[in-house]
């Protein structure tokens, strides 16, 4: 699983993936096994089935949704938690963005964080000193 774009005037999940994706994903891990009824009920009236179906099926082949036939239906189950998706996927723009741009990505990362909420930093910091010290003990130091 690989992230296509990042969308930088969407928020969430939609940065990721498509508007429409985002909420399927989001309906899909609220409901139980739900089928593209179950999810076309959950996104309300604007809900087209042919589009959410094509949806549904697209995060299949992107593989995050699995499809199973259940009687005459077929149900869909994300392949992830959002949680695991969310770590993943960060973990992925991260690694882009500091391979591509560096140490000023590692810097606006600090400024970012202090801004948006300063006790983070210091959250921060102690994860940095514990990763070091790690490294440390794991090479005899």
């Amino acid at each position: 699983m690989h992230i296509q774009s990042y969308r930088l005037n969407q928020h969430g999940l939609a940065r990721l993936f498509g508007e429409l994706e985002a909420k399927v994903m989001n309906a899909v891990w609220s409901l139980e096994e739900p089928t593209v009824h179950d999810v076309v009920k959950r996104l309300g009236k604007k809900a087209n089935y042919k589009t959410v179906m094509t949806v549904m099926n697209r995060l299949v082949d992107k593989g995050f949704l699995e499809r199973r036939k259940v009687s005459r239906a077929f149900v869909y189950l994300p392949r992830y938690s959002r949680d695991a998706l969310t770590q993943h996927l960060s973990r992925q723009v991260l690694d882009g963005l500091i391979t591509d741009f560096g140490p000023a990505v590692l810097a606006q990362f600090v400024e970012a964080v202090d801004e948006t909420d300063s006790a983070r930093l210091a959250d921060l910091a102690a994860l940095v000193e514990s990763r070091l010290a790690a490294r440390q003990r794991a090479s005899g130091g």
